[in-house]
């Protein structure tokens, strides 16, 4: 084969695949379309997909970087009141022992007794008190974050990504966004203070599918 029909029958493969993307892309939309309207998401309740949810989080490094780590191990449910935010209800239990930062000795470091103390304390828990409505796709959540015993009130700006019926579960599922930021000195991890940075980033990503 020629370079010339070679390229050629590369051009015709890559508009066959872009053509085939599309097409996917236009039959999902019609066997699952998605809601990205938070006012019309599906009122429930719902269990956390611990497959798609984590939480990561980013701390400056000695001012030289942006530090990044995340837990990937998560539980919790939702009480979904659409129509009145206000009445809704979120728990968000996070096991500390997934934690990883790419760093194996790091996060040996993190666990040990005088930071998270995985060993004692093995969940850090938020449980929601309020939800305040801020535009058609945000809200407030004011609750209670516990970390090592240590409760302290916290408040997550929070962004609805969109809700539908999964594709491969068939159940009612909804997703949201929300990022906040503590201080982690509040709940007594103190180490190289003030060298890496006492303001931690955190942002929670989830998805949670409706109960049957």
């Amino acid at each position: 084969m020629t370079p010339t029909v070679t390229r050629s029958v590369r051009k015709i493969l890559v508009l066959a695949a872009c053509s085939l993307i599309a097409g996917c892309a236009t039959v999902a939309s019609i066997v699952y379309p998605l809601n990205e309207n938070a006012d019309k998401a599906r009122a429930g309740n719902y269990s956390l997909d611990d497959d798609h949810a984590s939480v990561v989080f980013s701390i400056n490094h000695f001012g030289f970087s942006e530090f990044r780590g995340r837990f990937d191990t998560l539980t919790g449910s939702l009480d979904l009141d659409s129509e009145n935010p206000q009445n809704s209800y979120v728990t968000v239990d996070v096991a500390i022992n997934s934690l990883h930062t790419g760093v194996e000795a790091l996060d040996q470091q993190l666990l040990a007794k005088d930071m998270f103390d995985a060993g004692t304390y093995s969940n850090a828990t938020f449980t929601s008190d309020t939800v305040t409505r801020v535009s058609d796709d945000s809200a407030r959540i004011d609750g209670v974050l516990t970390i090592k015993g240590i409760s302290r009130p916290i408040s997550l700006e929070a962004r609805f990504i969109g809700s539908g019926t999964n594709p491969l579960s068939g159940r009612q599922t909804t997703g949201f966004t929300a990022t906040t930021i503590l201080k982690r000195s509040d709940f007594g991890l103190k180490n190289w203070l003030p060298f890496v940075e006492d303001e931690v980033e955190v942002v929670l990503d989830v998805e949670f599918a409706e109960n049957r």
